[in-house]
Formats: structure tokens, sequence, C-alpha cells
């Protein structure tokens, strides 16, 4: 795995940053409730994964509960919203995955970590690919 290190110059804390997909955070929306990114002290999207889980199943049940007919209009009505939430679930997920690298990295760059990792080759593919200049 290629992974650029992150060392906080007050406390000593070393934090990963991925470069390429970021299966973390892919998942943080799926199943994770945002978890990763409170491991990574990223209180704030987290705590948009959370609430964006809670809408969708707030939103989801608040469906079922007006849905109560067996209908097959709004049978198909029903799986056609389903499938919109899981759709927007998946894109917003695969959002973080392909980004979650370059969040993670800018977040530590303004929080004033430094970087410790001594691998130029990676360093240099990895500013690029992050649009860092530090």
């Amino acid at each position: 795995m290629k992974k650029i290190a992150f060392k906080n110059p007050k406390g000593g804390t070393i934090y990963l940053a991925k470069v390429g997909f970021d299966w973390g955070a892919f998942w943080a929306i799926f199943s994770l409730v945002g978890l990763p990114f409170f491991l990574r002290k990223m209180n704030v999207l987290g705590f948009f994964c959370v609430a964006f889980t809670f809408v969708v199943i707030f939103g989801m049940g608040l469906e079922q509960s007006a849905l109560q007919e067996s209908n097959l209009t709004i049978l198909w009505q029903n799986g056609f919203s389903s499938l919109a939430y899981c759709l927007l679930i998946l894109g917003l997920s695969l959002y973080l995955g392909f980004r979650g690298g370059k969040i993670t990295a800018r977040h530590y760059v303004e929080e004033g970590y430094k970087c410790i990792t001594t691998d130029e080759a990676l360093l240099t593919r990895a500013k690029a690919k992050w649009g860092l200049e530090r």
C-alpha cells in the first residue's frame, strides 16, 4: 500500500493518508457510519456521514410507513425511490473513495502536520494527484 505519513509537530502522533482508492472512506457511509473519518480526526466529515445515514434511514422509514397499500403502482414507486437512495449512497461513497486520500492529506496539512515520508517518487506522485504544493 502506498501511504504518505504525516506527523503532528505538537504531540508526535503519526497519521497516514493513502495514495489511491481509499476503502475506508468508501465504506464510511455504507456501513461504518463515518468511523474512518472520526479516527482520522476529521470530525466534521464524520458527523456529515452520520447525519446523511440517519436522513436516508429516516427518509426510507417514512416512505415505508406512508406506503402501506399493496398496489402495483405503489410498489413500483417504492422500488424506484429505494433504488434512487442506493444510487445516491453509491455515488457519494465512490466520490469519497476516490477523493478520500486527497481530503485526508489536505486536512492534515491545514492542521499543521508535517509530511515525514522519505520516498521522493511517492511524494511527487501524491502531490501531483492531490494538488498540494508543500
